[in-house]
């Protein structure tokens, strides 16, 4: 894997040195090129023409089967719902079950972790996210790490370092993978594109979304659902007086991380107006934005923010959704 492409991806990589290290945390946001980096490192490890974490050659037997995904001495671990724990299914955020690395998978890695690598010099298990590791995979993992065979090599990739026990951070070299500035970002996502023509505002706003990381602002660009969604939110909003039971049950058939995306973004922006500044996301619906402001102040844009905030804290519980945003709504502060 070439990573010529990812020029954000050179300083992080440059910060890990000559020789991969027995484990190795990345962290940064969702989206920023983790996992890429990640891969490279592992194929470079196990490139047989090159050392020192070089670019791999592509072509020897070992980087043929890394392409093919059926290299003997490398390993995935990623999420895994039918390990979770019945603690785990009660502290999920959402009505499905919580995604984990539970210690199942961790163990299953058995005899992989101690025997000698097929193909002569190296074994390399990421574990991707590593944020969703619970704490008895953790462990798991904790006995691995301690006592590592000199072959073996843990790249783990999170959102936060601070999500890993502090036993398992100790043990890491830590990695921050940055997300490029936004120009960077938007310049890449038009070399990328396989469109003739990006909305430019659509664009601008995915980015300031991803946190300017350049895989998820791709994938927000492509999201459709989360345009519309937007617009009909916005467009419901800009009307006199608003229609709280329609907002409601438009927001029912949303995710919550999606009207969070939506929110926090419109809230900044009507304060940002309120105290005399420019718009910072929904640059795109100025006449919206706009109408929807009218003559709120900061003050009753906060106050509802705090009720928006209250929502969140249940709304996934199981009680009448519906219901739950139709009294957010008809709190919405009208002119």
């Amino acid at each position: 894997m070439q990573l010529n492409q990812y020029a954000w991806l050179d300083e992080p990589k440059a910060k890990i040195g000559a020789n991969l290290p027995p484990a190795m945390l990345m962290h940064g946001l969702t989206g920023v090129g983790k996992r890429t980096l990640a891969l490279h490192l592992a194929q470079s490890a196990l490139c047989e023409k090159v050392s020192l974490l070089q670019t791999p050659c592509e072509t020897c037997p070992s980087c043929r089967l890394f392409q093919a995904e059926t290299h003997p001495d490398f390993k995935i671990l990623s999420n895994d719902e039918s390990d979770a724990s019945a603690d785990d299914v009660r502290a999920s955020t959402n009505k499905k079950t919580k995604q984990v690395i539970g210690v199942k998978t961790v163990r299953e890695l058995g005899t992989f972790c101690y025997t000698k690598p097929h193909r002569g010099h190296a074994k390399i298990i990421i574990i991707d996210p590593a944020d969703n590791l619970n704490q008895n995979a953790s462990n798991a993992l904790l006995k691995n790490l301690e006592e590592p065979a000199e072959f073996l090599h843990f790249i783990l990739l999170a959102k936060h370092s601070e999500s890993l026990i502090p036993t398992i951070l100790s043990r890491c070299l830590k990695v921050h993978v940055k997300s490029p500035e936004l120009k960077i970002t938007s310049s890449w996502i038009e070399q990328q594109s396989s469109h003739d023509h990006i909305d430019e505002h659509k664009k601008e706003l995915a980015i300031r979304l991803s946190g300017c990381a350049p895989f998820a602002s791709t994938k927000l660009i492509e999201d459709v659902d989360f345009f519309e969604h937007r617009d009909k939110i916005l467009s419901l909003l800009s009307q006199t007086p608003i229609n709280a039971f329609s907002l409601a049950a438009l927001c029912e058939k949303i995710e919550t991380p999606v009207i969070q995306r939506i929110f926090y973004p419109l809230l900044h922006d009507l304060l940002m107006i309120g105290l005399g500044g420019d718009m910072v996301f929904h640059k795109d619906k100025v006449a919206e934005i706009t109408r929807i402001k009218r003559s709120l102040t900061p003050k009753r844009i906060t106050h509802w923010q705090d009720n928006f905030n209250d929502y969140l804290k249940s709304a996934n519980h199981p009680l009448n959704r519906r219901l739950a945003l139709e009294a957010l709504f008809l709190k919405w502060p009208q002119t």
